[in-house]
This record gives C-alpha cells, structure tokens and sequence, in this order.
C-alpha cells in the first residue's frame, strides 16, 4: 500500500511539475520550409505565417504551470486556460531562403508577415543572330534616320510577283525616342517617349523598337487618346508620317493589305522563340512577337494604323504564326503602346 501511495504521489508531482523543456515549443519562424509560403505572396503585409502557429488551450482546475523563455512560453489566464505563445510581443525575425527573404513581427503572440522579397529572375535575353534571316534570302536596303542616326534594315514589297508597283518599307520596327516606365502614366508631349518590351530597353534597342500609345505614333497631343483626331474617319490609304523619319510614313492598312502576306509566317522572323520553320520570315519583314517574359512569346505581334475606330479605339494589325488580321475593335485602346512600321513615300 505504501508502495502504491508513494508511486502515486510521484505520478502527480511530476504532471504538476513536469520536464521544463516541455513548456517550450520551438519558433514556428525557424521551421517554415520553402515550401510553406505561398508564391502568391506579395510584398505588402500579410497573415500567412499566422498559418504555421495556433492558440493551445489546456483546462485544468487543480494546477497551473508558468514558464516562459525567447520563443514560446505557457501562461496561465484568469480563467485558467494554458494558451501557448510562439513569440515574445515586438520581436522581429527573418527567414532566408532559396528564392526569397520573409521578414516578420511579433503580434499578440504570433508571428506577422511584413514582406517577402523575391531575387529577381535571371534575364535570359534571345540570341538575335537570326532576326533578319530567311529561305528566300530577301534582299535588304540600309536607312539612317537623320534624327538620331540609328540604321535601319528596309525591305522592298511588290503587290504580286513580277508586279512594278512596289513599296520600300523598314524590315524592322521603329525605335525613336525616349525610353520611359512602362508602369506609370508619364505623358509629355514636348518630346516622343516609347515604351519597351518588360519595361527593359534592350528589346528596344534589338529589334523589338519602341512602343507608342497612338496619339505618340501619330505625332499628336495625348488627348487625342481619347478624342477623336479628325471629324470623318479617313480610309485605309490616308497618308501619316507620324513619328517617322521626314520622307517616310506610317504603314496604313491599304499597304498591310497589298504588299503583305496573309500568312504570318511568311512576315516572321526566326528569332521568334520556338519559331524555327522553312518559310519564316520569306518577306523579309521580320517582325518579332511580343515577349511574355524573358524567355516566353505570346507568339503575337501588334502594329498601329493611322485610323481611329473610336474616340478611344485604332485599327490594328494582329500578326501571329498562322495569319495577318485587320480588324476593327474598340477594346484595343489608343492608350495601348503598340509598335509601327514606316513606308517610304511614293
């Protein structure tokens, strides 16, 4: 009997008591795997981490424990509940990883995300060798815009094989002005300002060219953007030079439409990612479709035309692999920077 007493009474001093490592849980912060953020996460505050830590309550009328260290700490209420804390109020942490930092604060005993920062991607620029190559070996002009003595590759267009009636027109798209954010709204209409492909000049400055919202291509104030230019829309062969070189003009849907192939593929360049058939790029056009990210096409490329369709419309040309599209839509906005070609007058 005495046995048993004596085996009982330690049974219960040592629950009362128990290991003091146990009232310790460790700093949730120092555990979450790479795996445990979300990569949807975004750099302004957020509760995410309050995900990986939790309230623990325990109900016991006849003892109590108290403890607390760094990390975590078991207190008792006034109602005697046990609730475990995974931090000490106001403390900071920062958690490093493969691809990102998180940086959190303490906050009623939780651990608070304030921003997580991602290492920027590594840009993996396409190799260009091919831009202007092709299987029919078109023959090309060189143009020097006086303006600023960039040169351009032209290419001569027949409306139809053997036909006399011919054009000259740039084998690349424009590339005048200056580069600015593509993330804000910078209007200035003292000087001609392009936008680039993923805000990054290198495509300006490798066959891409600039990007123009259509009051800038067309060399007009920015409220035209939303108003209309002239009274009577003009036809397809109204003649514009824009922001284009004295001497030549912006390429209207009447040229697109004649000299021009219907099949994309025929006015694509090989420097296309994953475009790499026989027949590319047989006009010498070389057009290059937009870029998704560094090493992503939309497999789509897009020219202004010197005709509104609305007060905030233009006619465009859409160009991919399969076919060249004018069309009239209103949902692609003057305020949409697209690229140009230019035409030499005739």
């Amino acid at each position: 009997m005495k046995y048993f007493v004596a085996l009982l009474l330690s049974a219960v001093l040592f629950v009362a008591c128990g290991d003091e490592s146990s009232s310790s849980a460790p700093d949730p912060i120092g555990e979450i795997s790479s795996s445990s953020i979300s990569d949807n996460a975004s750099s302004s505050s957020q509760k995410d981490l309050k995900n990986f830590s939790s309230s623990v309550t325990e109900k016991n009328s006849s003892s109590s424990v108290s403890g607390k260290n760094s990390s975590s700490s078991v207190v008792e209420s006034s109602s005697s509940e046990f609730v475990l804390k995974y931090c000490d109020e106001g403390s900071l942490d920062t958690l490093y990883q493969e691809n990102r930092t998180v940086y959190a604060h303490c906050e009623e005993g939780f651990w608070e995300t304030d921003s997580i920062v991602y290492k920027p991607k590594e840009k993996v620029y396409p190799n260009m060798d091919s831009l202007f190559a092709s299987d029919y070996e078109p023959v090309y002009s060189e143009f020097e815009d006086p303006r600023d003595h960039q040169v351009y590759k032209t290419v001569v267009l027949s409306e139809s094989y053997g036909s006399a009636d011919k054009i000259e027109v740039f084998a690349q798209n424009l590339n005048y002005g200056v580069m600015i954010d593509s993330s804000k709204r910078m209007l200035d209409d003292s000087k001609v300002e392009k936008h680039c492909e993923l805000n990054d000049e290198w495509f300006c400055d490798n066959g891409w060219g600039g990007q123009y919202t259509w009051s800038e291509a067309m060399a007009l104030p920015a409220k035209y953007d939303t108003l209309f230019w002239k009274e009577s829309l003009e036809g397809d062969e109204q003649i514009h030079q824009g922001i284009c070189p004295d001497g030549w003009h912006i390429m209207n849907g009447y040229e697109w439409r004649t000299y021009t192939s219907s099949a994309g593929l025929d006015l694509a360049s090989k420097s296309n990612w994953k475009l790499k058939k026989i027949g590319a790029n047989s006009s010498g056009m070389s057009v290059l479709f937009k870029m998704k990210a560094y090493d992503v096409s939309v497999m789509q490329a897009y020219f202004l035309l010197p005709k509104e369709s609305s007060k905030i419309g233009t006619f465009a040309v859409t160009i991919t692999e399969q076919s060249v599209w004018l069309g009239d839509d209103d949902h692609i906005g003057k305020h949409i920077p697209y690229s140009i070609r230019c035409v030499k007058d005739y």
